[in-house]
C-alpha cells in the first residue's frame, strides 16, 4: 500500500510539472490537447463561438484586430481553464498518495502500540 501511495504521489507530481510546463499563453488549446483528453476537452467549451468568430468577416480594420484580440482572449481563457484542472487533479492524486503512505505508517506504529500493551 505504501509503494502504491508513492507511485501514486510520484505519479501526481509529474502531471503537475507536465501540466504547467505545456501551458502557452497564445497557443490554442484545442490544437493538442496531450494525453489527458478528456481534461483538455473542457478547451473545447468555447469551440463553437471560437468558430463563429473565426468564420465572421471583418468591415474594418479595426474590427479585425478586436476579432483576432478576441480570439486570443479565448484561447488564453480556455488554456488557463485546463491549467487549473490539470493543477487540480494532480494535486489530489499527490495528496492521495501521501495519505496513504500516512496511513500505512501510522497503522504500523498503531499495531506496534497494540503489541507492546499486550505483553
Amino acid at each position: 500500500m505504501a509503494i502504491a501511495g508513492a507511485l501514486l504521489a510520484l505519479l501526481g507530481a509529474a502531471y503537475l510539472v507536465w501540466g504547467v510546463t505545456r501551458f502557452d499563453p497564445m497557443a490554442d488549446p484545442r490544437e493538442n490537447p496531450g494525453f489527458d483528453w478528456p481534461i483538455a476537452r473542457l478547451a473545447f467549451l468555447f469551440e463553437h463561438r471560437q468558430d463563429a468568430l473565426d468564420r465572421a468577416v471583418s468591415q474594418t480594420p479595426t474590427e479585425g484586430r478586436l476579432r483576432r484580440g478576441l480570439s486570443l482572449n479565448m484561447n488564453f481563457s480556455a488554456g488557463v481553464m485546463v491549467l487549473q484542472l490539470r493543477i487540480l487533479f494532480g494535486t489530489l492524486a499527490l495528496v492521495l498518495g501521501f495519505a496513504m503512505m500516512t496511513v500505512v505508517v501510522e497503522r504500523a506504529r498503531l499495531i506496534a502500540m497494540i503489541r507492546h500493551l499486550r505483553e
